[in-house]
Formats: structure tokens, sequence, C-alpha cells
């Protein structure tokens, strides 16, 4: 049996900077994707990630899959779902509610798309998967 995996970010901006920031309510994002309309079967989401800068944060995270098909089926419902501007607001509205000093603070949507990963760093997230 092979597994597939790919990777995935979702980059936020946040203006004028982070104060701090919970990062346990910005990983819960890659958990609701699955329960959006559409999302296609046979892909499992897991491994998910922060990485937090300055003035950004970035959910990351893994998708795995035994079809590549299925795969290809997410990467092109992925870039598909965050064009609707309900679904930006609401992500939006979840990274402010992780800040602790929201007040005058802008949260932007303003990436998602698939990171390049080294082979032997999908390796090594399909040995952690199994």
């Amino acid at each position: 049996m092979s597994i597939f995996a790919h990777r995935y970010a979702i980059h936020f901006d946040i203006s004028p900077q982070i104060t701090y920031l919970n990062q346990e309510l910005p990983q819960i994002i890659a958990d609701l994707l699955p329960l959006f309309e559409g999302f296609p079967t046979d892909v499992q989401i897991s491994q998910q990630s922060i990485d937090e800068g300055i003035d950004f944060c970035r959910v990351v995270f893994w998708v795995f899959s035994e079809s590549s098909n299925a795969l290809k089926s997410f990467g092109i419902w992925f870039q598909a779902l965050f064009r609707e501007v309900q679904v930006s607001n609401i992500l939006e509205r979840i990274i402010v509610c992780a800040l602790d000093e929201s007040d005058d603070i802008a949260v932007e949507l303003s990436d998602w798309t698939r990171v390049h990963a080294l082979p032997m760093d999908v390796q090594k997230a399909v040995q952690n998967e199994l």
C-alpha cells in the first residue's frame, strides 16, 4: 500500500503585529476543512502546526491519501475554497480570537498554497502517519 502526501499552508497577515497568539485556535482551522462542502473523499488531514512571525501566522498541515488522484482533487478544492469571502472572513475571525490583544489589529487571509516539501520530508511525514 502506497501513501501519498502533500504539505499545505494557509497564511494570515496580521498588522500591525502579533502580541500573543494562542496556537490551539488556529490549529483547528485544518480540522474544520473536512466540514466544508465538496471536501474530497479519500484524503486525511493531519500533523497540523503553526508558524508564527512578528506580523503573520501560517497554519501548516499534511494531506494524506492512498490515491494520487484524491490528492489532486484536494488541491483543486483547496485552491477554490478560500476564494469564498464568507470562508475567509470566518477563518480571519478565528485568528483574531486567538490573539491576546486584538484591539486595532487587522487580520487578512493572504495566501493558501501547497508547500514544496523535500522527498525526505514527505517520507518522514508518511512514517509519522503510519
